[in-house]
C-alpha cells in the first residue's frame, strides 16, 4: 500500500477495496487472453516482417477511430445523469474524458502515418466497433450512471497494460515511433489515468455502497464486445489483406 493509500485507508470501506480488486483482477485476465492472443503473438514474434506488424497495428488504429467519438460521447452522457449534488465527482470525470476526447484524431493520425487512407476511415464501422458504440450507448441511456466507473477502468487499465508490453517491441524492432504516437503516449497517461479510476472507484463505494455492481456490469457488458472481438477483425483485415 502507498503513502496515499495509506493515508486514506480509513476513508475507504472494504465492500470498495473488494470491488476494486474484482475489476483489477478481471483486467489482469483480459490482458493473459490477450498475450495469447494470434494477434499479439503475430507482433511479439521476433521473426515477424515489420510491415505485417504495422498493418495490424495500422488496423486497429481504423477501429478505434471507428468506435473511439462514439464510447466519447456516450461517457459524457453516462456521467451526466450521476447525482447533481456530487459536483466534484463530475467535475472529475469530465476534465478525465475531455483528456480522451482527442486520442480518436490520434488513432487517425497514426492511421494515416502508418499507411492508412481517409478511404479506408470512411468505411461503415465494422460489427465489433459498431457493437462497442452500441454497447456504450445502452450503458449511457439505461445503466445505473455509477457503472461508468468500471467500464472506463477496463478502457484506461488494460490499454496501460498493452502498451507498456508493446514499448519494448517498438524499441527493439525499432519500428516507426512516428507512426505509433498513440501506443507510445498512452503508455504512460493511462497509467496514470488507470490509478485516478482507482481512487475514484474506492471513493465512490465508499460513499455509495452497493455502487460496485453496476461498476462490475457495465465491466462485463464491455469487456463481451471488447478487446478482442475488435482487434480480431483487425487482425483479418490486416493479415487477411481485407483493408
Amino acid at each position: 500500500m502507498t503513502l496515499s493509500e495509506r493515508k486514506h485507508a480509513t476513508e475507504y470501506t472494504e465492500e470498495a477495496y473488494l470491488v476494486f480488486e474484482e475489476l483489477d483482477t478481471r483486467v489482469t485476465r483480459i490482458f493473459e487472453d490477450v498475450k495469447a492472443w494470434r494477434g499479439w503473438r503475430l507482433i511479439s514474434a521476433g521473426n515477424t516482417p515489420k510491415q505485417e506488424i504495422m498493418a495490424l497495428v495500422r488496423e486497429i488504429f481504423r477501429s478505434v477511430v471507428w468506435y473511439q467519438a462514439h464510447t466519447t460521447e456516450a461517457g459524457f452522457h453516462m456521467f451526466g445523469r450521476l447525482p447533481k449534488k456530487d459536483v466534484r465527482l463530475i467535475q472529475q470525470l469530465s476534465s478525465h474524458k475531455a483528456e480522451e476526447a482527442e486520442h480518436g484524431v490520434w488513432a487517425q493520425e497514426d492511421h494515416a502515418k502508418s499507411g492508412g487512407s481517409a478511404t479506408d476511415r470512411s468505411i461503415p464501422p465494422s460489427p465489433a466497433t459498431f457493437a462497442v458504440a452500441a454497447v456504450w450507448w445502452r450503458m449511457a441511456q439505461v445503466e445505473e450512471p455509477l457503472g461508468y466507473l468500471g467500464a472506463e477502468y477496463l478502457f484506461e487499465q488494460l490499454t496501460a497494460l498493452v502498451t507498456q508490453a508493446a514499448l519494448p517491441i517498438i524499441e527493439g524492432r525499432d519500428l516507426p515511433r512516428e507512426s505509433l504516437r498513440f501506443v507510445i503516449e498512452h503508455a504512460t497517461e493511462d497509467a496514470k489515468h488507470a490509478v485516478f479510476l482507482k481512487h475514484l472507484i474506492l471513493d465512490v463505494v465508499t460513499r455509495y455502497p452497493g455502487s460496485g455492481d453496476a461498476m462490475l456490469r457495465c465491466f462485463d457488458y464491455f469487456h463481451a464486445v471488447y478487446p478482442l472481438p475488435v482487434w480480431d477483425e483487425a487482425y483479418e483485415r490486416a493479415v487477411g489483406g481485407l483493408g
